[in-house]
């Protein structure tokens, strides 16, 4: 059991407010280890799969049968072959058969729907205002985030946004298009992981390296093109210290959830200074970092051992070119 009873005393008796909008599986797999320390807000417009899911959440859990989008009204959800992938906005038939397998993006019908603003529902349920919000809803992030009003965005200390490189949906917004809104808000891009898919043919994936270079696998050193990704916002590490108290709490939650381990050791050591935090509550951030992060393979060890391996590895070449680690990693370790 990992101790995280220093971020439970730094949050003051609070629970960080989280909205997963596009929730259908339940919460995400790298929140969980901190599950005893959020409330969240789900957003699952099945209203069958919402109702699952409110069946066996525990009471931290709130879920709700909405689809949100950016004014209260009809709508349409146009739903394809692959449920999960059903959007507001109608599939780009000429996008998916190029890059997805066969009847991947087929438009099986067209359902109207009730759409809600998220701060409508937010108010209308007595539900506080999210300090993080994750968006997962097929090219209509944009419209959500526009449902979001000024006095709800107060809170908000990050976001993880789902976005694409090309219009897979007709008229959808693009990354440049959220980017530039969320940005406008005051957040930074921190991180981004990026999808990429080689070219299909006539519902056949990677069908040119299969044809004409016998690889049937993705590869980390043959490039391929950037469909879409998850985006991860943050606001500003030094308003967070300068404002201290629950919000540094919550910040240094969300760091350890997506994995940022040296941005929450330098926020202790920054914290500490600003006297925000005790040296005590300080080295036990680190304790937990430790205990969190991966172990170092030989060629990582920053010790002794790990330099003689890298040397060693350098004159005799026990080890070929190195892959970049962004291109096979996830915040779902």
């Amino acid at each position: 059991m990992i101790d995280i009873s220093v971020l439970s005393e730094l949050l003051q008796g609070q629970k960080m407010q989280c909205v997963d909008v596009g929730a259908r599986g339940g919460m995400q797999k790298h929140w969980m280890p901190f599950a005893s320390l959020l409330e969240l807000d789900a957003f699952e417009p099945d209203a069958a799969a919402c109702e699952a899911q409110r069946k066996i959440a525990p009471p931290s859990e709130h879920w709700h049968p909405f689809a949100l989008g950016d004014r209260n009204g009809p709508g349409t959800l146009y739903v394809v072959r692959k449920p999960s992938s059903s959007s507001l906005y109608p599939p780009n038939k000429a996008i998916m058969d190029s890059y997805t397998p066969k009847g991947y993006g087929d438009l099986m019908k067209e359902v109207p729907v009730s759409l809600s603003r998220l701060s409508t529902v937010l108010t209308q349920e007595n539900r506080p205002a999210p300090d993080f919000i994750k968006l997962d809803v097929q090219g209509a992030e944009l419209d959500v985030l526009k449902g979001l009003n000024d006095e709800h965005w107060g809170n908000v200390l990050g976001l993880q946004v789902e976005v694409e490189f090309v219009e897979e949906y007709l008229g959808q917004a693009l990354f440049w298009d959220v980017d530039a809104a969320i940005r406008a808000r005051g957040y930074e891009l921190f991180d981004l992981l990026p999808v990429k898919i080689y070219r299909a043919k006539n519902g056949r994936e990677l069908h040119y390296l299969k044809e004409h270079l016998g690889i049937a696998r993705n590869r980390t050193d043959i490039s391929r093109r950037m469909i879409a990704g998850d985006a991860f916002y943050l606001k500003s590490a030094q308003a967070v210290l300068e404002a201290g108290g629950v919000e540094l709490g919550k910040y240094l939650i969300i760091l350890l959830m997506y994995r940022c381990y040296d941005e929450v050791l330098w926020m202790a050591e920054q914290a500490l200074e600003k006297g925000a935090i005790t040296a005590a509550q300080r080295n036990r951030l680190i304790a937990l970092t430790r205990e969190l992060a991966p172990r170092p393979a030989l060629l990582q060890r920053s010790d002794w051992l790990g330099k003689l391996a890298r040397r060693l590895n350098k004159r005799f070449g026990f080890r070929g070119r190195k892959a970049d680690f962004w291109l096979n990693r996830s915040w779902d370790f």
